[in-house]
Parts: structure tokens; C-alpha cells; sequence
């Protein structure tokens, strides 16, 4: 006879294991520098979670306590090099289960549960995926949505990919919202204006005539007003979004970073 009290500890373990598994979704495709978007993470998600097992618990033991020394043989390393972006995903992952498995983790003569035999796949509906999604979004497990130009949901594992590339990539197939955005989210964040040229380099690479095509619409767009010139003393052209930069402060900064490029030549 199944006891109410078991039931609900074991749908607690699976909802657990289901939210593991959800997040390592979204960091796989993270770690490929890429976003993936609502649909494509359900139908994933539909596809593997029913086979996924709650998680035992000196599994769950083993991985938290091995993953301080496997980080520390990785740090002191460049930021963007793939030795930080795992130990970022290390550190990431601890906390996740020290959150996630507080309970689990916090007993002091850890038992293991007696194994059960291996249950027959399990339904999964996409309102069961909208549950542990919610779950996951809630939670500080690094993993991060965003809405794109166009009203796609993308999802991101912050450590492995950050919130400003994320929304790059987001607009990399339509270089007019990719110059607004990047323009905006470097005024509002930094603040700083960002130099036209920028856009001719990596990770743009936006074609000059392009550029100079993205100007003039911007000029005309009035869904764009707040997107301003700004030039310098030298000639270099700089754009800012006067929401969350005055003017005087754009041309100061402007003037600033020219002299500063001009000194790396």
C-alpha cells in the first residue's frame, strides 16, 4: 500500500530531478554559444524527461563534494577562456544543488534510500513542462529568459553565456534591432556610447553599407528617437539612446574613448 507521505516525497524527488534536467538543457546549448528557444526547449524537454529518474541521493553527495576541487584546479585562468566558463558552470552547479537538495545535503548520516525498480516511461505534457520551467525561472539557478525584437522567448544559462550576448544573438538576423539594441543596452548599462565602427568588427561583422542603411532608417524610425548622434573632435561617429544618457555626458564620454583609441594606434 502506497502511504500519502510517499507519494508526495517521491513527486518532490522527481520534480527535483526534472528541474536538473531542464537546466542541464539549456546549458548544453549555452556552452554551444547559442540560445534556444521556448519551443525547441519543450519539445526537448518532452522528448527526455520521460525517462528521467529522480535523482539518488549519493549521487546528488558524490557530484557536490567533488565539484570544489575540480573549480580550483581551474581558476586563475582568462575570462573568456573554456577553463573559466567551466568552473563558472561548476560554481553554478553547486549552488543549484545546495539549493535544490538543501534538505538531501544538510543530513549528517546520509542514507541511501532502498532502489526501486526502474519505473515505466512517464507522460509528460506540456503543462507538466510550463510547471518545472516556472520552477526553474524562480530559482537561482543562473538560467535566464529573454523576450528578442521579434516576441520569440529565448532562454540562456547566465555563467556560460551572458545576458548582453544573449541578446546579440538574439538580434543577429536583423542588424537594424542589433545596432539599436546593442546602442541602448550599452547606454543604459555602462553607460557609454558605442563608436559606428564598432559594427564593422567582431562579433558583428554588419557589412558598412548596412551600417550606413541602419543610419538612415534610424533617422526616419520614429520608434528610434531616442537614438542619437554624437561626433567627435576627430570625426568619429558615436551613437547613444538619450533614455539613459544626457547629451553633454554622450559627448564627453565620446571624446574620451576617441582620444583612447586614437593613443592604441
Amino acid at each position: 500500500m502506497n502511504h500519502p507521505e510517499a507519494n508526495s516525497a517521491m513527486d518532490a524527488a522527481q520534480l527535483k530531478a526534472d528541474i536538473v534536467l531542464l537546466i542541464d538543457l539549456i546549458t548544453e546549448h549555452s556552452r554551444k554559444v547559442e540560445l534556444v528557444t521556448h519551443e525547441d526547449l519543450q519539445d526537448e524537454f518532452l522528448s527526455k524527461a520521460p525517462l528521467q529518474q529522480p535523482i539518488p541521493v549519493s549521487q546528488i553527495k558524490a557530484e557536490y563534494e567533488a565539484i570544489p576541487e575540480m573549480e580550483r584546479k581551474l581558476r586563475n585562468k582568462a575570462d573568456d577562456s573554456p577553463e573559466e566558463k567551466e568552473r563558472r558552470r561548476l560554481i553554478s552547479r553547486r549552488q543549484m544543488f545546495g539549493s535544490l537538495f538543501s534538505g538531501e545535503l544538510s543530513l549528517a548520516d546520509l542514507k541511501e534510500e532502498p532502489a526501486e525498480a526502474e519505473s515505466a516511461p512517464r507522460e509528460i505534457t506540456p503543462e507538466y513542462f510550463e510547471t518545472v520551467l516556472a520552477e526553474v525561472l524562480k530559482g537561482q539557478y543562473g538560467i535566464e529568459d529573454l523576450t528578442s525584437w521579434d516576441s520569440k522567448h529565448y532562454y540562456h544559462f547566465s555563467p556560460l553565456l551572458s545576458a548582453s550576448y544573449a541578446r546579440l544573438l538574439s538580434t543577429q538576423n536583423n542588424p537594424y534591432e542589433q545596432i539599436l539594441d546593442t546602442v541602448r543596452e550599452s547606454s543604459r548599462v555602462y553607460p557609454r556610447p558605442v563608436g559606428v565602427f564598432t559594427f564593422e568588427f567582431a562579433p558583428f561583422r554588419i557589412d558598412p553599407t548596412v551600417i550606413q542603411d541602419v543610419l538612415d532608417r534610424i533617422a526616419e524610425d520614429p520608434n528610434a528617437k531616442d537614438i542619437r548622434v554624437t561626433v567627435t573632435s576627430a570625426g568619429t561617429v558615436y551613437l547613444y539612446s538619450s533614455t539613459y544618457l544626457e547629451d553633454a555626458m554622450a559627448d564627453f564620454l565620446a571624446e574620451e574613448m576617441d582620444q583612447g583609441e586614437a593613443q592604441m594606434l
